[in-house]
């Protein structure tokens, strides 16, 4: 072989070793490129994960937490317990809901016991009672305008209870916090579907428009008594602790209108 050949193959030779050391060179400058967008990708998966378990793992937290305080709630008896002083048990939109429900709840705790305060009024049972036609009677002025205050006052507490217990109101008071949907709904879920919270706000609210039907009953009839007795005042008194009547006919009518008291 001549110099000259010998000379073009070896320039050759140096030529491919050097395009292969530049096409490793380029290769391996992509391949660490694309490892970067690889590992990139995976990191971004990876927060991307993790802050979704943050996210529904605080949720379900959270929820246990709401599950829990208003099953407390419910046990509570609001006759006779305090419930102004409730801590928040949990955080965020779920503290919202919480607070909201509480407010709620205390509203209808006060309310309640208003209304079962004039329901157990000691001083209407007393009303139609041997001490009170000597007291008051016969003319019972005094007990009849009780009657008709005490009356007024109960509606009043009455109506409110109902407006308070409505499915309006109960909506009403979540609207316009500024939670997501999924919070207002669940809001919902726990006061107006079928748990048993709801039950109890639904329960009182009939359990409210029974006793405001049997009380203004009970209201209409103790005048209607009182109105009786004064216009028959020459017919009975009190002997022995006991009202009696000179005519047996008054006798029964009387004893028909106090065993009808909360009828209509």
């Amino acid at each position: 072989m001549s110099e000259k050949s010998k000379e073009k193959t070896n320039e050759t030779k140096k030529r491919t070793i050097n395009d292969k050391t530049k096409f490793k060179k380029v290769t391996s400058k992509e391949n660490n490129k694309l490892n970067k967008v690889i590992l990139t990708i995976l990191l971004l998966l990876v927060i991307f994960v993790v802050a979704i378990g943050i996210v529904f793992g605080g949720r379900i937290i959270n929820k246990v937490k709401l599950d829990r305080e208003l099953e407390n709630l419910v046990s509570k008896d609001i006759s006779t317990e305090e419930l102004s002083n409730e801590n928040l048990v949990t955080s965020g939109d779920f503290a919202v809901v919480e607070q909201t429900i509480k407010d709620y709840f205390k509203d209808y705790s006060e309310l309640r016991k208003q209304f079962m305060d004039k329901v157990n009024d000691t001083k209407l049972q007393s009303i139609l009672t041997p001490e009170n036609y000597n007291q008051d009677g016969p003319d019972f002025a005094e007990s009849i305008s009780y009657i008709n205050t005490t009356k007024e006052e109960f509606n009043s507490i009455a109506d409110k209870l109902l407006d308070l217990l409505s499915k309006e109101n109960i909506v009403a008071r979540i609207e316009n916090e500024d939670i997501s949907d999924y919070y207002k709904d669940l809001y919902k879920g726990y006061l107006i579907e079928n748990n048993d919270l709801s039950k109890t706000f639904q329960e009182s609210y009939q359990d409210t428009v029974d006793d405001k039907i049997l009380m203004n009953n009970l209201y209409d009839n103790e005048i209607k008594i009182l109105n009786f007795l004064t216009e028959n005042k020459g017919h009975w008194e009190v002997l022995d602790n006991k009202l009696t009547f000179d005519n047996q006919e008054l006798a029964n009518t009387f004893n028909e209108m106090k065993s009808n008291l909360y009828e209509e």
